[in-house]
C-alpha cells in the first residue's frame, strides 16, 4: 500500500534518496502538480550543442511567461477601466441632478475634481469678450486670448491632455492657490445656432492636476469623451 503523504514523517531530511522514494511510491504526484512540470529542468546528454527537446521546452516555458504576463496586464487594464467607469457614472449622476448653467458650474468644480483626483475643475464658455453671457456663476473665457494661449490645442476641437505653460495655467486656472502643471481639457460640442439660441459661448470643461504627468498625452480619453457628450446634451435642456 502507497504510504498517504500526509502522514509523511516530517522529521526525516529531505534529500535526493527522500524525494527521489516518495515520487516512486507516488507516480500520481505529476498529475496533482501538473504547473511543476513547467518549471523542471530536465538536462540530457546532448555534448555541447543545445537539442531540440530542451530548445522546444525553453521557447514554450518563455511563451507561457508572456502570456501569463498578458493576462496580468489585460486583468489590471479592466480593474482600472472598471474604477474609472464607476467614477465617471459618479461624475455623470451629479451633473445631471443640476437645473442651472450656474449650478452645473458648481457641480463641476466639486465632483470631477474629487473622482478624478485632480486639483481643480472648470466649465467655462468661450465668448467674444464675454458677450452674451451675464450670468454670474458662469465662467468665461474671451476668444482671443484662449486662441492665442492654447495655440494649436484650441483648434484640436478634440478633448487633449498634457503638460501646461505657466501663461496656460494661468488662462485656465487663474484662482487656484497652488500651480497646476497639467490638464485635460474637454471641447463641449455645442452647435452654432444652439449656442446663439441659449445666448451662451462655446463650452469647454478642464481639469488640473498640481502634478506634471497626472494628465498626459499618453492618457485614454475615452471617459473624458463620454463625459463632454453628457455636458453637451444636458446643456441643451437648461436654463441660462
Amino acid at each position: 500500500m502507497k504510504p498517504d503523504p500526509s502522514n509523511l514523517d516530517v522529521t526525516e531530511p529531505l534529500n535526493d534518496d527522500t524525494v527521489s522514494k516518495y515520487l516512486i511510491e507516488n507516480p500520481e504526484f505529476f498529475d496533482r502538480k501538473a504547473d511543476l512540470l513547467l518549471a523542471l529542468t530536465i538536462p540530457h546528454e546532448s555534448g555541447s550543442a543545445i537539442s531540440l527537446l530542451e530548445r522546444q521546452v525553453a521557447l514554450f516555458r518563455e511563451r507561457n511567461r508572456e502570456l501569463q504576463n498578458n493576462i496580468n496586464e489585460f486583468i489590471f487594464n479592466a480593474e482600472e477601466n472598471d474604477a474609472l467607469f464607476e467614477k465617471t457614472r459618479i461624475v455623470i449622476l451629479e451633473l445631471l441632478k443640476t437645473g442651472s448653467l450656474s449650478t452645473l458650474s458648481d457641480a463641476v468644480d466639486d465632483t470631477l475634481k474629487a473622482e478624478f483626483a485632480a486639483h481643480a475643475s472648470r466649465l467655462f464658455f468661450i465668448t467674444e469678450d464675454g458677450k452674451g453671457m451675464d450670468n454670474a456663476g458662469v465662467r468665461t473665457l474671451d476668444i482671443t486670448p484662449a486662441r492665442e494661449t492654447l495655440g494649436k490645442l484650441f483648434d484640436k476641437k478634440r478633448t487633449f491632455c498634457c503638460e501646461l505653460t505657466p501663461g496656460q495655467a494661468r488662462l485656465l486656472f487663474p484662482d487656484t492657490k497652488k500651480e497646476i502643471l497639467s490638464a485635460a481639457v474637454i471641447p463641449v460640442h455645442l452647435g452654432e445656432a444652439l449656442q446663439e439660441e441659449k445666448g451662451i459661448g462655446m463650452p469647454i470643461l478642464v481639469i488640473g492636476s498640481d502634478r506634471h504627468n497626472h494628465f498626459n498625452s499618453s492618457l485614454d480619453t475615452l471617459f473624458l469623451d463620454f463625459i463632454g457628450e453628457i455636458l453637451a446634451a444636458h446643456i441643451t435642456r437648461l436654463e441660462a
